[in-house]
Formats: C-alpha cells, sequence, structure tokens
C-alpha cells in the first residue's frame, strides 16, 4: 500500500474520518460504490441536523440512525461517531494537555536486517512494549531475531509482542508458539487464519503462549454466540479496531465481552490519519482509564505517512500525550 484514501466529515468545528481499508473493511466494494453509500449517509445526516434543535437531539438522533450501519459500513459509523462525540462535548473531548498513554513500538514486516535494526532503534527510544510482525518471512530468521532482542533486553526491561496475521501453518503453529513462549514473548496475534477458528481450543491449552485476536473478531459481532464462542476458545486477549469493528460502541461491547471473561485487550489503530488517531486516542484514553487497562495500547502516530493533519498527539519513550498542534 503506497497510499491511503480517506473521506474528512465537517460538521461546524467537528470533523470525523471515514477510511475503509480495502480487502478488510466491509465497507468497500469499491469507490464509486463506497461513494454512494457516504452520500446517502450525509444526506441523511443533513435531513436529521434540520429536524434537530440542538445539538444534544441530533447526537442522540444519530446515534440511533447509525445503528443500521454497524455491520455493513464500520468505517462509515467510525467517523461519525468521531464527529458526533466532538459535538456532544463530553468530557474527554473537552481537550487533554496532561493525559498520557502507554504504546507498543511496531516493527513493520521487512527485510529482517531492517527489521531488527528498527527493533532496536524502538528501544533505545524509550518503547518498554514492542510488535514484531511475524509468519512471511524464514522462520529460523524471524526466531533468530527475536532470540537477539530477549537476550538484550530482558523480560522486565522489554515486552515482546508478536503478530502472524494469521500465515502460521496449523501443523506447526503449536510447535512455533512453545519456542517464542520460551524466550518471554507476551503473546501472539492472531496465529492462524480465521478459516482456522474451530482449532483454537487445541492450541490455547492452559500454559502455552498466550494468543490475542484481531481478524477473527471482525467476521463476528459481540453477541451471546460470540461470548460462548470466546469463553471456549482459549484466547486471553482481544485486539481492537473500531474503524472495522463497528465503530465505538460496538468496540465498547467487546471490551464488556472480553471483561467478563476475564479477559484482557488493547485497542489497535487502523492506519488512521491524525483526524481518526486523535478521535481514537480519546477514545481509547477514556476506556483505559474507566478499566484501569495498565497494557500498551496499539497507537501509531501517523509517522508513516509522507503528508498528514497537524495534530497535538506526540510519542515520547513510549508514552503518547497531547501537547501543542503540530
Amino acid at each position: 500500500m503506497l497510499t491511503r484514501k480517506i473521506w474528512v466529515l465537517t460538521y461546524g468545528h467537528a470533523q470525523g474520518e471515514c477510511a475503509p481499508l480495502p480487502g478488510l473493511s466491509p465497507d468497500w466494494v469499491d469507490e464509486a460504490h463506497w461513494n454512494q453509500i457516504l452520500h446517502q449517509a450525509v444526506l441523511r445526516f443533513n435531513e436529521v441536523a434540520a429536524d434537530c434543535g440542538d445539538t444534544t437531539s441530533l447526537v442522540q438522533a444519530m446515534e440511533t440512525e447509525l445503528d443500521s450501519y454497524r455491520r455493513l459500513h464500520p468505517s462509515l459509523v467510525f467517523g461519525f461517531e468521531s464527529l458526533l462525540k466532538q459535538l456532544s462535548n463530553n468530557a474527554e473531548y473537552k481537550g487533554e494537555t496532561s493525559a498520557t498513554l502507554p504504546v507498543n513500538g511496531l516493527v513493520w514486516m521487512n527485510e529482517i536486517e531492517t527489521m531488527r535494526t528498527e527493533a532496536h532503534q524502538k528501544v533505545q527510544a524509550g518503547y518498554t512494549c514492542i510488535k514484531l510482525k511475524i509468519g512471511a518471512l524464514d522462520w529460523l530468521a524471524e526466531l533468530d531475531l527475536l532470540q537477539e532482542l530477549r537476550e538484550a533486553y530482558p523480560s522486565d526491561r522489554l515486552q515482546i509482542r508478536v503478530d502472524a496475521n494469521g500465515a502460521l501453518d496449523p501443523d506447526t503453529a503449536t510447535m512455533r508458539m512453545e519456542a517464542l513462549q520460551k524466550m518471554g514473548v507476551h503473546s501472539i496475534e492472531q496465529p492462524l487464519a480465521v478459516r482456522y477458528d474451530a482449532l483454537l481450543p487445541q492450541i490455547c491449552q492452559t500454559g502455552t503462549l498466550p494468543v490475542a485476536l484481531d481478524e477473527s473478531l471482525l467476521v463476528r459481532y459481540p453477541d451471546e454466540s460470540s461470548r460462548d464462542w470466546l469463553a471456549q476458545s482459549g484466547v486471553a486477549f482481544l485486539v481492537l479496531k473500531p474503524g472495522l469493528l463497528g465503530g465505538f460502541r460496538v468496540a465498547e461491547s467487546w471490551i464488556q465481552t472480553a471483561e467478563s471473561l476475564g479477559l484482557g485487550w488493547w485497542i489497535t489503530s487502523a492506519l488512521e490519519s491524525n483526524i481518526g488517531l486523535q478521535a481514537l486516542a480519546l477514545w481509547t484514553l477514556d476506556q483505559t482509564r474507566r478499566s484501569q487497562n495498565p497494557l500498551a495500547q496499539g497507537l501509531g502516530t501517523g509517522s508513516l505517512f509522507t503528508n498528514n493533519f497537524p495534530s497535538t498527539l506526540q510519542v515520547q519513550s513510549g508514552i503518547l500525550s497531547w501537547g501543542s498542534p503540530s
């Protein structure tokens, strides 16, 4: 991916970002279809706004309207919800100046030497948690890199998470997870492709490397059947992307489901620009405060992009904070 298309909603001072990811977002069939759906939603928003006499009524009415979009158009909902949260003037959106969030440093999939350099740079920059993408390169080379990192940085200094994006072979997944566990790896995200979800109870045995789920959640909804499935799966963590799941309200339902089962969770951005990331970070701050969740969150800062919007977000020593716009 060399470019990232987003659509910005503006209403008064408020802005929201709709950023469907081709291949992951159910919103996306093609650009013409997306524009048609978004156009219809904007027209409906304007109709509701014209009928409502005040902002509170508009927010309440639109939250109900968005329920019909959540399953099939999550990135659309994310954009409108971000805008509505600003309009509602919730406390967490009045502007944070002293708030902080621990975040992980993400090492993107690349040639091993590039990944090695980037991983060491992240630690030297002060990150105490890094996440590496694995499963696409030579396994022994990946294992050597992880072993080198663990020898250089013990578990009490550096938490190492890995993300397989479903790339592990079911026949060798258990063996590879055992090797990772011996190195003190914190968890493995989405070890198997979604089509192998039925095998999760076999690889998530007690005492094995903790498993976090990401893509497997994108094909489900946080209802009773999903709760029962999670309870039997043996997984330890949920990785939540509101822009792909159906917005903040759906992500909050997943958090409630996770906590009812004693599972951990963290929030991850999905290549949003600074507009979407700002809304996501403020919502994540609210959720982690409510639940006293100490885990490092997966919030990038838009540094991947060659152009971006001004932002008050900044990262120093693995801590996300709010400063002056830049």
